[in-house]
């Protein structure tokens, strides 16, 4: 999110509010020579005017992403001065950097765009145009040209000017629609933010659905290479555009979108257009904000200490990252001020509280807390002679004002709830007389008036009692009144005069993020979060419950309204690491009860003798449901009990007979099989007897022939315990126990003899056991906090040893060798949130060798894949939302999660052509061994 300060005379100049008559001077930018059109263009001062291609999510190489060099966030400029550079005007400067300077192109060649335009644009002399239409015409024609030298892409980089500014002409034209703005040309975009330019909703207008996908993924692929930009778009476009299409019927410039690595066989998954912006620190509190000229940002205070300005409109960085803090930012607050811009307050697990200048980015103030070993909350505001005032409440409910020009002043102390001592909330709210009031929570409510702008101690109004501890505080939008979110997950309606009005129930978790907000039509709204993925709204007129936005893959922590003349929009920042914008739409879609499409919670592939395989998702409707992996096309499905979605899933080995039966794991802490395939004429169905034995429910199932040719299943649950069945008698063969609950498990044989079954669990191990050996196994101290996900990699005659693949809770996947039970090297790092689950498998390369992969999800909503043979990132994929579930079989990989589901196939090596499955190195079960019962 961060962005260097550029270097001086080393910037193509963003797209300048010009006039076509505009007569300047102005040479030419060094670099080789262009195209005749784009003579006098600025190059990006390397001479060659190409990218080198970085790794991955710049992991492994010291080469440039596709953006070349640093930039500044897009800004209109004013028309340049002849013979000078252009001055940055409607954006601001990043604080502690200078204001710098950017070559403008040469004028010359402006109007010669322009003309190389005029093709269908009206230009009548006798219309009356309206302001600003000659300039828009202006901006029209050039994106025009600019879109017609882009061409169809290609394999060469664009030229920098076009990757950098195309869209902004586009967009100031009005023409940014995928004419103008090429497909082939977004994964090379480096300058303004197309989600920024299209605004909110990005849905809807056919002529912009390869810019709508784009934008669902921008924000997850800031340093990502350009073969990682086209595959995430190309599954993006063919997700939200082509939905349940399967390849063989996708238009052809989708089916094989130029550069990407990857094969959308059909894809039902629908990345959300609402992540503004993806962050590298988890984000604790949330603040709208201003900069200079009045410019809507984001304010994001993070664990780490620092704080995030961010462009609400476009989800740039804005400046440095403020090192705000030693300790986690757990409030902030926003005073404006009239000329623009304002400070903003900090409060710390440190137990200081801070002022910044968001204008200029410099520190104001500072305050710390005396006994207070963390700040609660801190509020803001400016009295009549415009002096600011910040209100602080400690985490020892000690309450301290400051003023500007007259220092600090003690308020009595916050009497602790005997039932939480350490919840204390503050927030300001306006009387019913319109005064200004400050609100304090812990044992009771307090109102304060400090409406007066002298020195004198603000008075003490009104006191109530508080029956509930109270983990946040937020006015209601109505004079007079103020909610209170509660530990045990309820809100309560507050009177300043009177006390409690309404106690609205909750679903016993704590609400720690509350906010309100005011719709278009009027209506007063409650946001209100808590440890859920969800928002919740509640009606402050009727004081009911009346919908719910979900999109988070995390815990929210922090919400906020931003200040609009229009329609309210609701910011939000979760652990998922990710900032989200919900606006009118979202708003209306909530409370008028249209449900999203249910997120799909586990998923497992399978293949078929002699047909394609089969794809089961679990989805958190409760409710299973097969795909035809072939078509795309829903197949037989079984609902499950009601609130209880199926955790785990896995297909019993297939045989001659059919495609084997569906283990799943039911509520009762029982696995059971169903068989989704009619038998055999003649041949009687054989029943297949609940699998006893977890205590508490089970969290994840595998299965595996064994090198006897014993089909056995592996289950491990909350209960702590690992069990492995033999799926002929339906009888337990081993169990073993982890320290703490059960996450992940996998089984896997080599065909020659070696047989493996591993469980990871939250106590950081992940025990690897051999079934003809019995005994303990061996134990992995994996270093990773949870393993979430296991996977092996022994696929008969790979170009590795056998393998496991442990993802944990702190971002990491890692292999480790079966022959040696040692790490297989280097820790593959990348993921910026835990990974959630991981495949393995092996393909076949152009050149027709083996080579082995992994892929991993994790909750910052991408997908890395890995060359297990040398530990690098060879793609990233931007899934847009949580994938919680992959599922491999040959080249055909599977993803699900919070968006739905999709069906990939890689290329072979991912550099060339895509490749087929080779019979003797994909591992695939000895078919004619297994006998299973029905």
């Amino acid at each position: 999110m961060t962005q260097d300060a550029p270097e001086p005379n080393k910037e193509a100049a963003p797209p300048s509010r010009v006039s076509p008559a505009a007569g300047a001077t102005g040479g030419p930018a060094p670099g080789d020579a262009e195209p005749a059109a784009l003579t006098g263009l600025p190059d990006d001062g390397d001479g060659d005017g190409e990218t080198g291609a970085s790794a991955p999510g710049g992991s492994s190489t010291a080469t440039e992403p596709p953006g070349d060099a640093p930039h500044a966030a897009y800004a209109p400029l004013t028309a340049a001065p002849a013979g000078g550079n252009g001055a940055r005007t409607g954006g601001s400067i990043p604080p502690g950097h200078a204001e710098h300077t950017a070559h403008t192109p040469n004028p010359a060649a402006l109007p010669q765009l322009a003309k190389a335009g005029d093709a269908g644009y009206d230009d009548d002399p006798a219309d009356p145009d309206p302001p600003g239409h000659a300039e828009r015409t202006a901006h029209a024609r050039i994106a025009a040209a600019l879109a017609e030298l882009a061409g169809g892409g290609g394999a060469g980089a664009p030229h920098p000017y076009l990757r950098r500014h195309l869209a902004g002409h586009a967009a100031l034209g009005g023409v940014l629609d995928d004419t103008h703005v090429p497909p082939a040309l977004l994964p090379w975009l480096s300058g303004d933010g197309v989600r920024g330019l299209l605004g909110l909703p990005r849905a809807g207008r056919a002529q912009q659905s390869w810019l709508a996908a784009w934008a669902a993924i921008e924000p997850y692929l800031r340093d990502a290479d350009v073969a990682s930009r086209r595959s995430s778009l190309h599954l993006a476009h063919t997700a939200l555009r082509h939905p349940g299409v399967p390849y063989a019927r996708l238009p052809q410039d989708v089916a094989d979108f130029d550069g990407s690595r990857l094969r959308v066989l059909w894809s039902r998954w629908a990345p959300p257009a609402n992540v503004l912006t993806t962050l590298g620190r988890r984000g604790l509190s949330l603040s709208a904000a201003a900069g200079p000229g009045g410019t809507p940002l984001l304010a994001v205070g993070n664990e780490a200490g620092g704080i995030e300005l961010v462009d609400a409109t476009t989800g740039t960085g804005v400046g440095d990252r403020i090192p705000a803090h030693d300790g986690a930012v757990r409030c902030l607050d926003f005073v404006p001020r009239a000329t623009g811009a304002g400070d903003l307050v900090s409060g710390s697990a440190d137990g200081v509280v801070r002022v910044w200048d968001t204008g200029r980015g410099t520190l104001v103030h500072h305050m710390a807390l005396r006994r207070s070993a963390w700040i609660a909350a801190v509020a803001g505001y400016r009295d009549a002679d415009g002096r600011l005032h910040v209100a602080a409440a400690g985490g020892d409910g000690s309450v301290t004002l400051w003023r500007e020009g007259s220092g600090e002043r003690r308020l009595p102390d916050l009497a602790a709830h005997p039932l939480d001592r350490a919840a204390f909330a503050l927030s300001l709210a306006t009387g019913a007389d319109g005064r200004r009031l400050l609100v304090g929570a812990g044992r009771s409510l307090r109102v304060w008036d400090v409406s007066d702008a002298g020195d004198a101690a603000p008075r003490l109004m009104y006191q109530h009692p508080v029956d509930v501890p109270v983990r946040s505080c937020a006015g209601t939008g109505v004079p007079g009144g103020v909610a209170t979110g509660h530990a045990d997950g309820s809100l309560t309606l507050w009177d300043l005069a009177g006390g409690a009005q309404a106690a609205l129930p909750g679903e016993g978790e704590p609400v720690t993020a509350l906010t309100a907000l005011r719709t278009g039509d009027g209506r007063d709204l409650l946001a209100a979060a808590g440890p859920g993925t969800a928002v919740d709204l509640w009606d402050v007129g009727s004081r009911q419950w009346t919908g719910r936005l979900t999109g988070h893959g995390d815990a929210v922590t922090a919400l906020c309204a931003l200040p609009a003349d229009g329609p309210a929009r609701l910011a939000s920042v979760a652990r998922d690491n990710t900032v989200r914008l919900w606006d009118g739409q979202d708003l209306r879609r909530a409370v008028d009860g249209v449900d999203p499409a249910p997120s799909a919670v586990t998923a497992t592939l399978a293949g078929r003798l002699g047909s394609a395989p089969r794809l089961a998702v679990g989805y958190a409707s409760a409710r299973v449901q097969l795909w035809d992996a072939g078509t795309g096309e829903p197949d037989a499905g079984f609902g499950t009990a009601p609130r209880h979605p199926v955790s785990a899933l896995a297909w019993t080995p297939a045989t001659p007979h059919g495609p084997g039966r569906l283990l799943w794991a039911a509520a009762d802490c029982t696995v059971r099989a169903w068989d989704p395939a009619p038998q055999d004429p003649g041949r009687a169905a054989v029943p297949f007897p609940p699998l006893r034995g977890h205590s508490l429910p089970v969290r994840s199932l595998a299965s595996a022939v064994l090198f006897d040719g014993r089909p056995v299943a592996v289950s491990g649950g909350d209960d702590c315990t690992v069990r492995l069945w033999d799926l002929t008698t339906g009888q337990p063969l081993l169990h073993w126990r982890h320290a703490f609950r059960v996450r992940a498990v996998a089984a896997a044989s080599d065909g020659h003899g070696r047989d493996w079954v591993a469980s990871g669990s939250t106590d950081g191990t992940v025990h690897v056991v051999e079934p003809a050996a019995g005994g303990p196994g061996r134990v992995l101290t994996c270093r990773q906090g949870f393993v979430n996900a296991v996977a092996f990699g022994a696929d008969p005659g790979g170009p590795l040893p056998p393998f496991l693949v442990s993802g944990g809770d702190d971002g990491t996947v890692r292999l480790w060798d079966l022959t040696a039970y040692a790490p297989l090297g280097a820790v593959l790092r990348g993921h910026t949130e835990a990974v959630e689950a991981v495949a393995a498998w092996t393909a076949v390369t152009s050149s027709g060798a083996c080579r082995a992969f992994v892929a991993s999800a994790a909750r910052d909503g991408t997908i890395r894949f890995w060359d297990a043979a040398t530990s690098r990132c060879v793609l990233l994929l931007a899934a847009g939302s949580r994938v919680r579930a992959l599922s491999a079989q040959g080249p055909a990989l599977a993803i699900a999660g919070d968006a739905g589901v999709a069906l990939l196939e890689l290329d072979g090596d991912l550099d060339g052509d895509l490749a087929l499955p080779a019979p003797d190195c994909l591992g695939l079960p000895a078919l004619d061994r297994l006998d299973l019962p029905g």
